[in-house]
């Protein structure tokens, strides 16, 4: 997006992507070209701050999990020592009670 020379005039032209191709919208020339040049850097500005936002929002949500998963290490840990102690052991990832002759 931009302002090109063109002739000797100044002339604001938008650039659009389409599939694989980037298209040319011709956006006027003088001030009703600045007008419109304004609100397409408002636009952009809008949506980098959305940007922006979504990406503390998402670095938060990983925060939060790494905070989570550390929490259930801690209570698969402690459960795994108490069924221990408790005379249990892991049989084909199961918990079963051992038997006295064992």
């Amino acid at each position: 997006m931009g302002w090109e020379m063109r002739a000797g005039r100044l002339f604001y032209y938008r650039k659009r992507r389409i599939g694989r191709r980037v298209v040319s919208e011709y956006g006027g020339s003088g001030e009703a070209a600045a007008v419109v040049a304004a609100l397409d850097a408002h636009e952009r500005a809008e949506r980098d701050a959305r940007r922006k936002e979504r990406r503390e929002v998402r670095r938060q949500e990983r925060a939060i999990d790494a905070e989570v998963e550390a929490v259930c290490r801690a209570a698969r840990m402690l459960t795994a020592g108490a069924l221990l102690l408790s005379g249990y052991h892991k049989h084909n990832g199961q918990w079963r009670k051992t038997r006295d002759g064992e």
